[in-house]
């Protein structure tokens, strides 16, 4: 009797990690923002509530997105950004006073999207896009590719804060999406011996 070994990955050839492979990591973790509690240092996100994602993949990246969702009664008092522990990257401002009063703030900040998220048609002026049930697709303030060419394993650390009183809100949670190559792990997708 004849056996034959059939096994089909998604993301790579069997001559080696030739093509991009891509991981996602979220976090949950619902925290309150307040001025009273969560009050700005700076303009880019610091001196408020933050988070953190660790990536136990290896590899060297070559392109990160970030989805934030928020909860917050008036969506131009946030400000936030995203760090990464390996590198001299520093800290990527996603979003610092976008809009004029609409509330929360549903977006995945992606550099390849084309349109700001500060864009009218996006997330500010007065946009209604980035509610909850319509996140937008647009890019940060300061473009995410810095991160391009750092390594992992690593962990990300997103921080929000709340630069004017009488409005509150809560992160509901937020995603770090990491394309690269290396050891980055291949998703098996089906594995039959005949």
């Amino acid at each position: 009797m004849k056996k034959t070994l059939i096994i089909a990955f998604a993301l790579i050839a069997l001559v080696g990690l030739q093509a991009d492979a891509q991981v996602s990591h979220s976090s949950t973790t619902v925290l309150p923002i307040s001025n009273t509690t969560n009050a700005c240092t700076s303009t880019d996100g610091a001196g408020g509530v933050s988070d953190t994602i660790a990536f136990a993949e290896t590899g060297t990246i070559s392109d990160v997105d970030v989805a934030v969702e928020i909860i917050h009664t008036w969506r131009s008092d946030l400000q936030f950004h995203v760090e990464y522990s390996v590198g001299a990257a520093g800290a990527i401002v996603l979003a610092a006073d976008h809009d004029g009063g609409d509330d929360d703030y549903y977006a995945t900040f992606d550099d390849e999207a084309g349109m700001l998220c500060s864009d009218a048609t996006m997330c500010g002026s007065g946009s209604a896009i980035c509610v909850s049930g319509s996140p937008a697709t647009c890019m940060p303030d300061v473009a995410l590719s810095a991160f391009d060419g750092l390594t992992s394993p690593g962990t990300w650390t997103l921080m929000v804060c709340d630069d004017a009183g009488g409005d509150d809100g809560e992160l509901m949670g937020w995603t770090v999406t990491v394309d690269g190559d290396g050891d980055l792990p291949v998703e098996l997708m089906s594995f039959m011996v005949e």
